[in-house]
Formats: C-alpha cells, structure tokens, sequence
C-alpha cells in the first residue's frame, strides 16, 4: 500500500517513505480522492469491497489500520 500511495496518489511529492503509523488524513498525504483511489486499489488488488459503512477516516488513517481493514475484510 506504501508503495501505491507513493507511485499513484503522491505523484510528484518530495515523500520517499511513509511510516506504518503516520496519520495519513492529517499530514495531508491523502486526502478524500486519495481515500477513492486506495479504495479502488483495495477492490483490485486484494479483491476488498469497501462497505459505506467502513468508508470512515478511522480506517484509512494509517497504513496500519488500512492493512487492518483489509484483514477483516479477508475474514
């Protein structure tokens, strides 16, 4: 997911790396389009169909809790 962000959603940013538990809402690495394109990402990639009621900004402030929705959502 790091590296999606990195490649697609910070395109042409000075960010190299973003820590597991950096606030991604808050730091302004993602912002609401962001959180469409990792949601996209998350349907192609791991086949996660992210509910309304998951698209909160709970589940996509970290790379960890992302990671975590995508556990749950694997069963």
């Amino acid at each position: 997911m790091e590296q999606f962000l990195l490649r697609e959603v910070l395109t042409g940013s000075a960010v190299e790396r973003i820590s597991p538990d950096e606030d991604l809402l808050s730091t302004g690495i993602v912002d609401s389009h962001g959180v469409l394109q990792l949601v996209g990402f998350l349907q192609d990639r791991f086949g996660v169909a992210v509910s309304d009621e998951q698209l909160t900004p709970e589940n996509f402030q970290t790379l960890e809790r992302i990671d975590a929705l995508v556990r749950r959502a694997r069963g």
